[in-house]
């Protein structure tokens, strides 16, 4: 399940959006200070500790994130190459007949006899 991860670019993208949290409630706590205003040292440690706990989140979202998108872009890549992104012997290849029409059926419609 973890295998494959980019956690250095994953905590990258997390310490981003930390500081811009950070950031925000330090511009809004500046700006409108009865509303963001943090006070006393609880208010501060709080944000603290919730900027930690997301930053962990946001690691793990951002390392599963990178990982699809590089999984899509190879499967991309193997497609547009040409070569089968499944082995042959897979029940789930698709067969040459894919698309095409049923060759087992006759196009003549027969006439109705009364």
């Amino acid at each position: 399940m973890f295998e494959g991860l980019n956690w250095r670019s994953a905590a990258r993208r997390s310490a981003i959006v930390i500081g811009i949290y950070i950031g925000l409630f330090y511009v809004l706590g500046v700006a409108f200070p009865q509303t963001f205003g943090i006070g006393d040292s609880a208010q501060i440690t709080s944000l603290l500790i919730n900027a930690v706990i997301f930053f962990f989140v946001f690691t793990l979202v951002y390392a599963f994130v990178e990982r699809n998108k590089n999984r899509r872009i190879e499967q991309a890549k193997m497609k547009e190459s040409g070569k089968p992104a499944r082995p042959e012997g897979d029940p789930e290849t698709p067969s040459a007949f894919k698309g095409r029409p049923n060759p087992n059926t006759s196009r003549k419609k027969t006439r109705r006899k009364r």
